[in-house]
């Protein structure tokens, strides 16, 4: 069934990965108007969400901030079947990076990197970053059920030349890969909310005890890793500026939870600034340290 349903559907995306963006664009629409307000895809876990992140706005703005994330949702649907055909000269006309100069300051001193970045505006054209920068580029990734739209998606984030690996993979390859002494930026999406059974850590995100994955944090203390942090904003549909933070230089001096803590702040900061862009649809709050089956180990940020 995973094979007719790739099958089936792969001719439909190519042609629509070869239509002008004008015209691409039309279809978000048209997806957005089923989504929304045919399906109403997770419209109340975005509004529960958006309540709990920003408790003293009116529902009516929730539910405006609601449709607008779920049209930014089509949007980076969109645009993930777009990057099938898309030149790396017509991303990079679409997705800027501001301060490469940051990146190859920290290549000078031969130092690896970490680079840890929310799912907000486009965590997918990220991809870009191939052959801007002196780096091996290293995704984490985690992968769909679907093993055939699986390997199409991690073709077209390889498609420049990076290197993608699964989340179950990541802590033995990246310590394999510092270990051999590779010259490279490690990628990871760092504000997945781990499930209950999985959940131990817990830090303050939006005012709100937060459960969250430390493995950004421990795989840089351990390898004294530079940290950044890739703060991505949308200027208009279709189009994004990219900027980098030294979270640290040394990972190995920093306290716990200082790496950790200072991402979600800069993540929190980065979202407040366009709420609309943010993955809002997944359950952020499901596990508290009343909860889960495991010793809740605790930031000095929660109360």
């Amino acid at each position: 069934m995973q094979a007719i349903a790739f099958y089936l559907f792969y001719p439909l995306l190519w042609i629509i990965s070869r239509l002008p963006s004008r015209l691409t664009y039309l279809l978000s629409d048209f997806a957005f108007l089923i989504v929304y307000y045919i399906i109403g895809y997770r419209k109340k876990v975005i509004i529960n969400n958006l309540r709990i992140a920003f408790p003293d706005k009116p529902l009516k703005e929730l539910e405006l901030l609601c449709k607008k994330t779920t049209q930014h949702f089509c949007d980076s649907f969109i645009e993930v079947i777009m990057s099938m055909s898309m030149s790396h000269e017509e991303m990079l006309s679409r997705f800027q990076y501001t301060n490469l100069e940051l990146i190859n300051d920290l290549r000078a001193q031969n130092r690896p990197i970490i680079a840890m970045f929310g799912h907000q505006a486009s965590y997918e054209w990220t991809m870009c970053l191939d052959g801007l920068v002196d780096y091996k580029i290293i995704a984490v990734y985690k992968p769909l059920a679907n093993k055939y739209f699986n390997k199409l998606i991690v073709d077209i984030r390889q498609k420049f030349n990076s290197t993608m690996i699964t989340m179950r993979e990541a802590s033995n390859s990246i310590s394999h890969s510092i270990t051999n002494g590779d010259m490279a930026m490690y990628g990871l999406v760092a504000d997945q909310s781990p499930a209950k059974y999985r959940a131990q850590h817990f830090t303050t995100f939006f005012n709100k005890t937060s459960a969250v994955f430390m493995g950004s944090e421990k795989l840089a203390k351990a390898h004294d890793t530079a940290v950044v942090y890739l703060a991505v904003e949308k200027i208009k549909r279709g189009h994004y500026r990219a900027t980098f933070q030294t979270i640290t230089e040394h990972a190995a001096q920093t306290k716990d939870w200082e790496i950790t803590d200072t991402f979600f702040k800069l993540l929190e900061r980065q979202i407040r600034k366009q709420p609309e862009y943010y993955l809002w649809s997944h359950k952020r709050w499901k596990a508290t340290p009343d909860n889960i089956k495991r010793t809740p180990v605790l930031s000095p940020q929660v109360q």
